[in-house]
């Protein structure tokens, strides 16, 4: 192919180029590669003409492009400079910038954004730049060499050459350099501009100290690695905040658990379809599905509270690197994760609930959808799914009906339902956390309660009355109680249900109870005062040195009783004096017999006495009371004898099932009490039977026991009755008196170094200021 045939093609080529270029603007940096093509071809051309035109006049328009390239750079680092707050030849940090400007954290945030795309839009035009460059230096090489073999000998020639060419020493390198003083000076104008921005963006580039994460290498190294992968890579960007050389970010923080982790494993209830008669072989119509999966993302309420009340409780928005370690203690933390969500779930935690019409339906001969009546002892045995927390994911959200989103968006909050096991029948049902749950036992803010004490003689005493003011349901059945009067504040733990089932979910965490001291505990009711005489043989207390004392009627005199401990069963004509010492109030004060016939003297050693009722008597000191408050004409709650699914009875002594009664009558250590006679509409009710009556209590085993029910009438020992509490009650979580987010600023904090390390990770510069001015 000839000279002249190449030249055509480029020719066309060239012209192609250009048609291109008017017609493809749309395109993203189609223009500025097509325009390269255009002055690679151009060049190609000229190297084949052999133009003889001087170098920069033919090359005049791709030398004006290079320095709109210049510009635009120019004008990009004058951004990126604008952006980090410092004027292009200035000294002034960004960070002292951002103080005097006034910005705020946030909108330095937004601008360092922006950094990463005006980098990428100079190194763009930087690349253009040297494409042209490289482009033009095979047309200034083959121009060099042919000036040189036509006029070697011109002088001319020469000295133009040696005044274009001679550049000082402290230029640019010099394999970076093109031969032109001009161009080389813009050149390297431009790379000191770079130099100093580089400089500029050092300055707020953040290295994180690993020091502080190498002391939990040893101990946890799997949660000391996460820690390093996602917070301690090398070094952070301007746009990661001052603090994060030591802490790492409480959003930060979230989103790369909520990246790294997925929760599996996790209980989920399911309905069953199942006809009647399977469903009652099983026992429950609904089953628990132990292979469930969560994503974090879809379950914060049941994480995010406890993991920032353990990691960020005083809401700084930071994370330490010691707290983190304290929180995973030596296990990982996906599994600190999940033991958060159990426990945020309440999963193995003990409560009662409220029985409802659609609990699993009792037998056809007593079949009865309103039969569900009274609150009943259970175990929550699943973690709620996102649908049952409220929470709409997106697939849901775009199957959902355009009036189903609405009603999320413009509804009040939905109520929350949770998986139940009753722990007497074994059912599990669906309950609604708002609306049929509550603390087991009666537990609840402001109840009144005594703690039992053991005595060195093997005996045991109650404590003076507290006031419930903050608990905790814990799993596997223990509650943490906190308790206090004018004087005194207690914290235990103890178990509100003594009996234990085969069903019941046995969850080992010690560490939540492990070293705070176990009691027992009794509630009072609001009875202070005996309001009706009592009677011979009742059990009552009485008051000694601060702790009561269960003790046993043994005569009524008038105004004043006789006693003896209630463990000492009295005989006729017995003298007891184990307890003389433990008479007090108006006997020890009164003098001779004051108040005291010679007949009531002479029986003085049997036994010891008090007043019942002293304000008969003008005194005011109380050290007289019914067993545990509760006396005639309270009204309490009270287990009731009831079957269940299968028609196996429950009786009253062992029953989990409470409804509302009123005292009536007291007979020694048991009430008897009355139920409404509403409740006798229900084809179950016992007392629809004849009292004494022998009833089956399981169908086909032969176990059979008299019915105790005089219609609504029967008695119950005194240890099984418990305060009336109407309705659902808050069960989760720590329910407290006082709101629950002061609790992290309460207490002693010795913070005078925390304070100190904290004031130098931010910018005082501020603070100076007004200091000296």
């Amino acid at each position: 192919m000839s000279v002249g045939d190449v030249l055509a093609i480029v020719t066309i080529l060239i012209n192609v180029g250009k048609d291109l270029y008017d017609r493809i603007d749309s395109i993203k940096q189609a223009d500025n590669d097509l325009l390269l093509l255009t002055v690679h071809l151009k060049v190609l051309s000229n190297v084949f003409k052999g133009s003889e035109n001087d170098i920069i006049l033919a090359y005049s328009s791709e030398f004006m492009r290079m320095l709109g390239i210049l510009k635009s750079i120019q004008e990009s680092y004058n951004k990126c400079a604008k952006v980090l707050g410092v004027e292009p030849a200035g000294m002034t940090t960004a960070t002292q910038k951002t103080a005097i400007n006034g910005k705020s954290i946030t909108k330095r945030v937004v601008v360092f954004a922006r950094i990463p795309s005006i980098l990428a839009e100079i190194r763009y035009k930087a690349e253009q730049l040297q494409k042209i460059t490289s482009i033009l230096s095979i047309s200034f090489l083959s121009d060099v060499r042919k000036h040189h073999r036509d006029s070697s000998g011109k002088d001319s020639l020469k000295s133009t050459v040696a005044e274009n060419t001679t550049l000082p020493d402290n230029l640019v390198d010099p394999d970076l350099r093109t031969g032109f003083a001009s161009i080389d000076r813009m050149v390297e104008n431009l790379m000191k501009e770079c130099k100093h921005l580089e400089h500029q963006l050092q300055e707020t580039t953040l290295f994180p100290d690993t020091s502080a994460v190498r002391f939990y290498q040893a101990q946890n190294p799997e949660g000391a690695s996460f820690w390093k992968d996602r917070f301690q890579k090398g070094q952070f960007y301007a746009s990661a905040l001052r603090y994060e050389t030591f802490y790492v970010s409480w959003a930060r923080f979230v989103h790369e658990v909520e990246m790294s982790f997925v929760l599996k494993m996790m209980p989920t209830g399911i309905f069953g379809t199942e006809n009647i008669d399977r469903v009652r072989l099983h026992g429950s119509q609904y089953s628990i599905d132990q292979s469930g999966i969560r994503r974090l993302s879809t379950i914060r309420p049941l994480w995010l509270p406890a993991l920032r009340s353990a990691l960020d409780p005083l809401h700084k928005g930071y994370v330490k690197p010691e707290d983190y370690f304290k929180l995973i203690h030596d296990c990982s933390l996906s599994d600190t994760l999940k033991r958060l969500v159990l426990e945020s779930a309440g999963y193995g935690t003990l409560i009662e609930c409220e029985r409802a019409s659609s609990d699993l339906a009792l037998p056809a001969a007593i079949e009865s959808p309103s039969g569900h009546i009274g609150w009943i002892s259970a175990q929550i045995v699943a973690v709620p799914t996102p649908a049952e927390l409220g929470i709409v994911i997106a697939r849901d959200g775009i199957e959902s009906s355009s009036d189903a989103i609405s009603a999320y968006f413009n509804g009040t909050a939905g109520d929350v339902h949770v998986y139940v096991r009753y722990l007497q029948t074994g059912q599990i049902e669906r309950k609604s956390l708002s609306k049929q749950v509550r603390p087991v036992g009666g537990i609840s803010i402001g109840a009144a309660l005594s703690i039992r004490d053991e005595l060195d003689s093997g005996d045991h005493a109650w404590s003076c009355d507290l006031r419930v003011t903050e608990f905790k349901a814990c799993q596997g059945g223990e509650y943490i109680i906190t308790a206090r009067n004018s004087s005194t504040s207690v914290e235990f733990c103890t178990r509100p249900l003594k009996t234990s089932s085969g069903i019941m979910l046995h969850v080992n965490d010690k560490s939540l109870s492990s070293a705070i001291p176990k009691f027992d505990y009794m509630l009072l009711g609001p009875s202070k005062v005996f309001i009706h005489p009592p009677k011979v043989g009742e059990k009552f207390q009485i008051e000694f040195d601060g702790f009561w004392y269960d003790s046993r009627v043994t005569a009524v005199d008038g105004d004043e009783i006789e006693f003896v401990d209630w463990e000492i069963i009295p005989e006729k004509g017995e003298i007891n004096t184990t307890r003389a010492s433990h008479s007090g109030g108006a006997n020890e004060k009164d003098d001779d017999n004051l108040f005291f016939s010679e007949e009531q003297l002479a029986q003085l050693g049997k036994g010891t006495r008090r007043l019942w009722r002293p304000w008969r008597r003008n005194v005011d000191r109380y050290d007289v009371r019914p067993y545990r408050c509760f006396h005639i004409g309270d009204t309490i709650e009270a287990p009731i004898m009831y079957p269940d699914f299968r028609f196996h009875y429950h009786v009253t002594n062992d029953s989990q099932l409470y409804l509302p009664a009123r005292i009536v009558d007291v007979q020694g250590d048991q009430y008897v009490i009355e139920f409404s006679p509403a409740f006798s509409v229900h084809s179950w009710w016992p007392g629809r039977m004849p009292q004494g009556e022998e009833v089956d209590l399981v169908p086909g085993l032969d176990i059979k026991m008299e019915n105790p029910f005089d219609f609504i009438r029967v008695t119950v020992a005194m240890d099984r009755v418990r305060p009336f509490i109407a309705g659902p009650r808050p069960a989760l979580g720590v329910q407290s008196a006082k709101p629950s987010w002061w609790s992290s600023f309460q207490g002693i904090h010795l913070c005078e170094l925390e304070d100190l390390l904290e004031k130098s990770l931010w910018n005082n510069d501020r603070d100076d200021e007004r200091g000296g001015g």
